[in-house]
């Protein structure tokens, strides 16, 4: 994992590798060709992974998204034609359509044709360059709907990608930003059109989807204590591996909650709260296994580096404005806390 997280290119290999084992198609109904996995084992995979290798999961983890929003279109010729392909790693598709998010004028327009749309403009973050065959995109209608569609990379001059943004967390990604010159995409290709307030309900639902990441990556800090304590027998690395272990068997056990129970009136402050905290338990986690493993931890090339970087990265990765405004208040609170202890006896 180290050794690709300093790599210039995307892990190929890695992405074959799960390909090869039927990985790719784990979200994929076996109508589809995929595995047709549960939920919970969607997750408990993604977790598995993440512990071992975050940019591996970061890129795959785009293309197991694309296809489940094709799967959940109505579209069913496209998932005749495309999720079988996409299942068996034959064809790999990322996904660009973050930008939706963002306040302000659309940077990527679409008007419509007679039988089909035009996008114009720029989708800001695409990851997998170099490891994608496809690209499922959206942009901003004139009636301020979106629409999603799915598409070959190679378009010729009308969808061209930026060089690789130098990222300071998983830059071995590929991640780029996707320009579109009047590129034309036929109706058929169309997964689904949204309106703003359908794209709020759903962000809402996926508040705790990008938890397991965050257990993941937790896991292996845990792992990288464990191996300082049996180094050093020192009682306060071991201390610092219960304290993280028993604070993600907590959180573990909040997001499952919350995540059984959104129909409950109170689901989504709690679950805005609850992956604020694991945010900060990820950091903290990663900032533990940093410390203990002393100067070391400086080289770029050390496992505790990585992991920091990627804490870091898992607060910032899928942030609504509802996610960020959770996480400044849980680290605002931990911050008036600490500020509490901090204050000389009277």
């Amino acid at each position: 994992a180290n050794d690709v997280d300093q790599a210039v290119s995307p892990p190929v290999e890695n992405i074959q590798l799960l390909a090869e084992n039927g990985l790719l198609g784990l979200t994929t109904s076996r109508e589809c060709g995929g595995i047709g996995a549960p939920a919970s084992v969607v997750r408990k995979y993604t977790e598995i992974l993440s512990a071992a290798c975050g940019t591996t999961t970061f890129i795959q983890g785009q293309h197991q998204s694309a296809c489940t929003l094709i799967a959940a279109g109505k579209n069913e010729s496209l998932k005749s034609e495309l999720l079988p392909v996409f299942a068996s790693g034959k064809r790999i598709v990322g996904v660009a359509f973050a930008h939706v998010r963002r306040p302000g004028p659309p940077i990527l327009r679409v008007s419509q044709s007679a039988d089909g749309y035009i996008f114009d403009g720029s989708a800001a973050w695409f990851t997998g360059w170099g490891v994608m065959t496809d690209v499922l995109i959206a942009g901003t209608l004139p009636d301020g709907n979106y629409v999603y569609v799915v598409i070959p990379l190679k378009q010729g001059e009308a969808l061209t990608a930026t060089p690789p943004m130098e990222l300071a967390a998983m830059n071995a990604t590929g991640t780029v930003s996707l320009n579109c010159h009047e590129l034309f995409v036929p109706r058929d290709r169309t997964v689904k059109v949204i309106s703003p307030e359908t794209m709020q309900e759903s962000d809402s639902l996926a508040v705790l989807s990008v938890t397991s990441q965050i257990f993941g990556m937790t896991t292996a800090a845990i792992r990288l204590l464990r191996k300082n304590y049996e180094k050093s027998n020192s009682g306060e690395v071991l201390a610092a591996v219960q304290a993280v272990e028993a604070e993600l068997d907590l959180a573990r056990q909040a997001v499952d909650f919350w995540r059984e129970n959104s129909q409950l009136s109170d689901y989504l402050d709690n679950a805005l709260s609850v992956r604020a905290r694991c945010i900060e338990m990820g950091v903290r986690a990663a900032h533990c296994a940093l410390t203990a493993s002393s100067g070391g931890a400086n080289m770029r090339s050390h496992t505790a580096q990585r992991l920091f970087r990627e804490a870091m990265f898992y607060t910032l990765t899928a942030q609504t404005d509802a996610v960020r405004r959770a996480t400044l208040k849980r680290l605002t609170e931990s911050s008036q806390s600490a500020a509490g202890g901090l204050r000389n006896p009277e």
